[in-house]
Formats: C-alpha cells, structure tokens, sequence
C-alpha cells in the first residue's frame, strides 16, 4: 500500500523546503492538503514527484498540467498571499491548487474549461469539507467576472500576454501572478496594478509549457 502521508512529508522537507519557502502557513497547507487525492488523470507513483504533472490519461486534457509543488509554493510565497484576501486561480484543473490556496487566503475561485473538470474539483473539495472554494466553469482567458475584484490572480502555467479581461478583475494595489515567458526562457512574474496599469516584477527563471494556446501571441502558432 502506497504511504502518502510520507511522500507529502517528503515533497515538504525535499522538495518545498530547499526551495526556500519558509512560510509556515504555506509549508502547513501542502503537509495537510493529500494531494493524491486530487489525481484522478495523473499517474499514482507521480503524484509527489517535483515534476510538472500532466493529466495524462485522457486526450483532450493531455497538454495541461499541475505546476511541481515547489514552484507553486514559492509562487505562493513571493505573492505575499494574506489571510483576509481573495484569489482567483485560473486552471484550477481537479481543484488541488485551489485547495492549497484556501489554506492561506480567506475565499479562492477556482476556474476550468472543461465541465468534466469543474465536476471532478467540486466533488474533490466537497470530500475534503472545504467551505472557502467556488468552483466555475469558462474560458480562461475570459478569467471569472464578480461583483467583487480579485486581491490576487494566480494563472496556472506560462503566458506571452495577460489578457485585459484578467487585469480589469484585479484590484487596484492588487496583483496577477504567473510565468511570462520571453522566448525560450520564462520568469515567476508579479503584475502589481496601478489605476490603469500593471508594473512586471521579474523573479526566480522558471520555464514550463502555456497554460492554453489563448495565452500565447496569436504569431506563435498561426500557420
């Protein structure tokens, strides 16, 4: 029988740790989230590897993936994500990075294209009893229009461009977090608002796939 309680030890000792994530409220968040618990497309004996994760098992959702836990927990981190906030977490998929996130803010809404993956993370969430996630269905490009603006705007994967449907969800003094990627090499960026502009703030180089061709320059895949 598998031990996951020791691979989450593990991916927080081995993986998030030497990452140099220190938050204690981040660290408790990915040791108490079962995160096997939301791989329903992901291949058991990799659900606690410090890979990205890809939902391998059924075609239409082969080219999205989970960002490694690190990554995502020194993204978290950088953000400076505060208890009392809202977030908004575009490509939520089976719902783990939602739920990861609603240990550290006060009300997260998830987003997914896919009505088949809306479904899964709202059962997923549901059989966990966490109260602080909505889960939508849509385009993510289009982000998630509330009556509310969004503290912050994690998307979950590369982009060339934010779209200005995402910005306009934004407080003002608020902040999209992603990886925005500069040809080959890609950067943890913090798009922080001001009235009617967002400052880039480059961090760590991380490079990993676009979260969805709709975040990439119309020039990358035209024929």
């Amino acid at each position: 029988m598998t031990d996951f309680n020791s691979m989450r030890v593990n991916m927080v000792n081995n993986q998030i740790k030497p990452f140099a994530v220190t938050n204690p409220v981040i660290l408790d968040a990915f040791a108490t989230i079962p995160r096997e618990n939301f791989g329903q497309f992901i291949i058991e004996s990799a659900i606690y590897t410090d890979n990205i994760l890809y939902l391998n098992q059924k075609k239409k959702f082969e080219s999205r993936f989970y960002l490694s836990a690190a990554v995502f927990a020194k993204m978290i981190q950088i953000a400076d994500i505060k208890k009392h906030e809202s977030v908004l977490d575009i490509g939520c998929l089976t719902g783990y990075s939602s739920a990861i996130l609603s240990k550290i803010c006060s009300t997260v809404d998830g987003l997914e294209q896919h009505d088949e993956l809306v479904d899964i993370s709202k059962e997923n969430i549901k059989k966990l009893g966490i109260e602080n996630i909505n889960v939508h269905l849509g385009n993510l490009k289009d982000g998630y229009m509330k009556k509310e603006l969004f503290d912050a705007i994690f998307i979950n994967g590369s982009v060339d461009l934010v779209p200005q449907p995402i910005n306009d969800q934004v407080k003002d003094g608020g902040r999209v977090i992603t990886i925005k990627r500069e040809g080959l090499i890609g950067y943890m960026v913090i798009y922080k608002k001001a009235g009617d502009y967002m400052t880039q703030i480059n961090h760590f180089e991380i490079t990993v796939p676009y979260i969805t061709k709709d975040f990439m320059r119309k020039s990358e895949f035209a024929f």
